[in-house]
């Protein structure tokens, strides 16, 4: 039988960013170092230990922890922007403004910890209550990021754009395949794209009239669509995370069974595809899956993306004697209180109607625990989307 809470937390520590990020790392990139993100600390000290590091910031979301590596951190909120958010942009701002080459570590978390307002165009009033709109919308990453990046001095390139000389970008993805510019709304990266874009999004959910005629005004400029100074690798993401799980379940010497590219979308359709995927399992196979869905919030419940998703898997599943396994990469799962979930079997039947009734409520973690049980862990450091583990004894 596979243990797939010790397959899943063998995972993690093999995607850790600290030694990660150390594969990518050159003797001739700059030696002043910006770290934003929830991996931040750990980012930093992994470059400390092979680079020689001359003068650091790390920017962090409270409740990560800062680097051990000599640097000036600051915290902000997340996912709100906060009042901390704006005195870490202004802190970021004046170390690059300080600084001729930077090397920059960017990872998930970094869009809402630290800002500055695009002035004279948008307030910190401004920015702090379109996040939150957009957030409660339940929006993929990505649109989000789009319209953070339109109202921003830092994101959409902005912040590269500072740099006199020479920056260098080391992305630890949270985002899809290859979106590297939507990691912390690309501070550092440029961006394709266009105000419109951003306008469209905020005109689809609506109540966001003064910020989609300020868009509007010729004079508000588009985020920076070319840096000729700057260049960017990535250090880990998603699929990082799910190939490190199948060479462990090799290692178990149990058949990995890949999901092909990332789940996203709608946390309802994913979950069913997963539970129809795991139905074919055969003895011996372990399916393993890996993004992050979109899950809208209707209610002030306790829960998170893999809480919601596990619930929503054990309502679609027909199959008896599946164990599974729905864990964040992080050690945080919204506001479940948990990592994530894990069923020792999947339930044989599930009350439907509860269970629904607590999801209405996004208190899904509550139906969770009657079904299964909650996996346990201090955050992580790391950040790279979600894993779902799905096995046939």
């Amino acid at each position: 039988m596979p243990d797939l809470e010790t397959i899943y937390r063998q995972t993690l520590s093999r995607c850790a960013p600290q030694e990660l990020v150390r594969t990518v790392v050159r003797p001739d990139m700059p030696r002043d170092v910006v770290a934003i993100g929830k991996c931040a600390g750990a980012l930093l000290d992994g470059v400390a230990a092979v680079h020689p590091v001359r003068d650091a910031i790390a920017v962090i979301p409270r409740m990560y922890p800062p680097p051990i590596a000599g640097a000036d951190v600051f915290f902000g909120g997340h996912p709100q922007v906060d009042e901390d958010s704006f005195s870490a942009g202004n802190e970021l701002l004046r170390f690059v403004d300080a600084h001729d080459e930077i090397l920059f570590l960017i990872s998930g978390g970094g869009s809402a910890c630290v800002e500055s307002p695009l002035v004279p165009w948008f307030t910190r009033r401004d920015i702090a209550d379109t996040n939150a709109r957009l957030i409660d919308a339940g929006l993929p990453i990505a649109e989000i990021n789009c319209v953070r990046k339109h109202l921003s001095a830092i994101k959409g390139g902005r912040l590269a754009a500072r740099v006199r000389r020479r920056c260098v970008t080391l992305v630890y993805s949270d985002v899809g395949t290859g979106d590297l510019a939507s990691v912390a709304s690309g501070p550092t990266l440029p961006d394709s794209a266009r105000k419109s874009d951003a306008i469209t999004i905020l005109e689809s959910i609506g109540g966001c009239d003064r910020i989609v005629t300020a868009l509007r005004d010729e004079s508000v400029p588009d985020t920076v669509a070319e840096l000729t100074h700057a260049m960017s690798l990535l250090v880990a993401d998603n699929n990082t995370l799910t190939r490190a799980a199948a060479r462990i379940v090799r290692q178990e010497g149990l058949m990995p069974v890949m999901w092909e590219g990332q789940i996203e979308g709608d946390v309802s359709e994913a979950a069913r595809a997963l539970a129809s995927r795991a139905a074919t399992l055969r003895s011996g196979e372990v399916l393993i899956a890996g993004g992050e869905p979109t899950v809208v919030r209707h209610g002030d419940g306790r829960g998170g993306r893999c809480s919601e998703m596990a619930v929503r898997f054990a309502i679609q599943s027909a199959s008896r004697g599946l164990r599974a396994l729905f864990g964040s990469s992080d050690g945080v799962d919204g506001s479940s209180g948990a990592a994530g979930v894990a069923f020792d079997p999947v339930p044989a039947a599930v009350e439907e109607s509860a269970a629904v009734s607590s999801l209405s409520r996004s208190d899904s973690m509550t139906t969770a625990l009657r079904l299964g049980r909650a996996v346990i862990m201090l955050p992580t450091g790391n950040n790279l989307r979600d894993l779902y583990l799905v096995a046939r004894p």
